[in-house]
């Protein structure tokens, strides 16, 4: 009960730490452009007492665990809002009338709907079997190779996953358009695979290197070939790791919106942008009931791959820590 009061408090005490911030720079702002007013006076007098009080009487370390929390609401509130409303049984998204799942239905009754989906599942399903095959082989050979070698190889890597999604659009768009292909599903294909590959390198490196190397000179030592050591001993162990960088590339690929916008031509719509497209034209429950069905599944995948690396994580003992460089760290 206690530790709970103590949460509850740093929360409210994150709240009226940012609220006095914004306060602050409200102000600072109507005083830039000439607009000043008495409410204004009297919000910065508060948003200060805030700035300087809350500190005190809050913990600054049990004050940054209510800001985390406080930014964890801000994002996800407004989610589960569209899954609330996605049961309503009204046509009017703005007031909750009833439960009802009766938007589901007539959601997956939408053939623009249903072929969004099944061209989501495609695209995703063939991406995460492909990603996954190259990852794990890329991974597998980065491992065994210098630094002087692997290093090139890891900025390639890194830099897929750091350059913002926007700008890898745009470049497999110029790309696709000056080699001369067509848009559409293959595009897509080539275009998520080639962001989930990197994904999966990196998860199953990490796994392989925290893995050692003694098992496989012990097989080795014991007469066993390079063949029948990597299908005994290594893919066994691996297998976690492969299996949630797959899970992770398939839900990458499934709930993609830049990349596939960029790349998808026309009458290509995946279901993200199925209810991109139908947002546009007004808020439907419909659309809140195909967006919650794919916050669900996307959740599922998510939850399955952390697991698996959780798992993975305990069967070696608890004690590796994971480098995504390739490096064992002590």
């Amino acid at each position: 009960m206690a530790d709970a009061v103590r949460k509850t408090g740093a929360f409210v005490g994150a709240l009226l730490f940012v609220f006095g911030l914004i306060a602050v720079f409200a102000f600072l702002a109507g005083l830039a452009s000439g607009e000043i007013s008495a409410r204004g006076a009297v919000a910065l007098v508060i948003g200060v007492a805030a700035i300087v009080f809350v500190p005190r009487l809050v913990p600054v370390p049990r004050l940054l665990g209510g800001y985390s929390a406080l930014v964890y609401v801000f994002l996800f509130f407004p989610i589960v809002i569209v899954v609330i409303f996605a049961f309503n049984s009204g046509n009017n998204v703005a007031s909750f009338a009833g439960f009802s799942t009766k938007w589901f239905k007539i959601a997956l009754q939408d053939d623009s709907i249903t072929s969004a989906i099944t061209r989501s599942l495609q695209i995703a399903f063939a991406s995460a079997i492909v990603a996954t095959v190259f990852g794990t082989a890329a991974a597998l050979a980065l491992a065994r190779v210098s630094r002087r070698v692997r290093n090139p190889f890891d900025v390639l890597v890194f830099l897929t996953l750091v350059v913002p999604e926007l700008v890898i659009a745009v470049s497999s768009l110029i790309f696709f358009v000056n080699v001369g292909f067509e848009l559409g599903l293959v595009t897509m294909f080539i275009a998520h695979t080639t962001f989930n590959a990197s994904l999966v390198l990196l998860v199953v490196r990490a796994r392989f290197v925290s893995m050692g190397t003694s098992l496989q000179e012990a097989s080795m030592d014991l007469g066993a070939s390079a063949l029948a050591t990597f299908r005994q001993v290594t893919l066994p162990r691996l297998a976690p790791a492969i299996v949630a960088g797959a899970m992770l590339s398939f839900t990458f690929s499934f709930d993609d919106v830049v990349i596939s916008n960029f790349t998808s031509g026309a009458g290509n719509d995946t279901w993200p942008l199925r209810i991109l497209s139908g947002i546009r034209f007004g808020l439907r429950p419909d659309l809140n009931a195909a967006a919650t069905m794919m916050l669900a599944l996307t959740l599922i995948g998510l939850g399955g791959a952390a697991l698996l690396l959780r798992s993975a994580a305990r069967s070696e003992g608890g004690d590796a820590s994971l480098s995504l460089t390739g490096e064992a760290r002590g």
